[in-house]
């Protein structure tokens, strides 16, 4: 009895520190949630502007990463860098490689703007110039960064979504599990969002490194270097740095941000 205790001990300890990832047989919609989950968060903000639930990891997130692949830029701008600031329920700041040189896109609360400024202009102005219908009136006025739900539904959050379990690859030396990921068809025919799908790979800590996305008319993929959350993030993250800033108006700024995805 004591050999076949002994036994099965060392081949339990053998599995767990064996390549791959232990959680590999957990279900793929559990694996999921638990990913979403502190991101989610960041996105739930009670009355008073402070994030509630009790896995709240504070309303602020930086994300840096870097591309690995998308098909409507050169080359030479993959690897390049990617960063991401958000300060629920009002602040936005993103900077990705668009055209041969970054592009920083912010939303500073009621203040929108891009730079750099003379390019995203002449931007702009192709986009107008192509437009047959008149400019919209200018006044619109962004609702806060929020998910309408309350906190305790967010365990529901991965129900929105058809997951099919891909197996598991090792990324920078990370055992992860592979999932590929679809909005029901229900909500991403109401989102207008048929024909996309991602494909996301989560570590045993839960955390996502490395995202794909393919849709009709454009894929891409990214690894995410770092995902911090955060109760604040520094002064200054969200204001214009440089002299060629240009302001948005909030169509415009959809705009940039449409081409800028695309």
């Amino acid at each position: 009895m004591r050999m076949r205790t002994v036994t099965a001990a060392l081949i339990a300890v053998a599995w767990i520190v064996a390549p791959g990832w232990a959680g590999a047989q957990e279900n793929a919609y559990d694996v999921l949630g638990k990913a979403l989950m502190p991101i989610a968060n960041v996105f739930i903000v009670s009355g008073s502007g402070g994030i509630t639930g009790t896995n709240a990891a504070g309303h602020g997130v930086v994300l840096d990463g870097h591309l690995i692949a998308a098909s409507k830029i050169p080359p030479e701008l993959q690897g390049e860098a990617i960063h991401l600031a958000l300060m629920a329920p009002d602040k936005l700041l993103i900077q990705a490689p668009f055209e041969r040189q970054m592009m920083t896109v912010c939303r500073n609360g009621g203040t929108l703007w891009a730079t750099p400024g003379s390019q995203i202009q002449s931007l702009l102005d192709q986009v107008t110039a192509g437009d047959a219908q008149p400019p919209k009136k200018a006044g619109k006025v962004f609702g806060p960064l929020a998910l309408p739900i309350p906190a305790k539904e967010l365990v529901l959050l991965p129900l929105l979504f058809q997951v099919a379990d891909a197996g598991t690859e090792t990324v920078s030396g990370q055992p992860c599990r592979v999932l590929d990921v679809q909005l029901m068809a229900q909500l991403s025919k109401a989102l207008h969002a048929q024909g996309w799908s991602a494909r996301v790979w989560i570590d045993a800590n839960y955390a996502i490194t490395q995202l794909a996305v393919n849709g009709p008319n454009w894929s891409g993929a990214a690894a995410i270097d770092k995902l911090e959350f955060s109760d604040t993030l520094p002064d200054g993250t969200f204001d214009p740095q440089g002299t060629d800033v240009l302001k948005l108006t909030p169509d415009e700024f959809v705009g940039v941000m449409k081409e800028l995805g695309q």
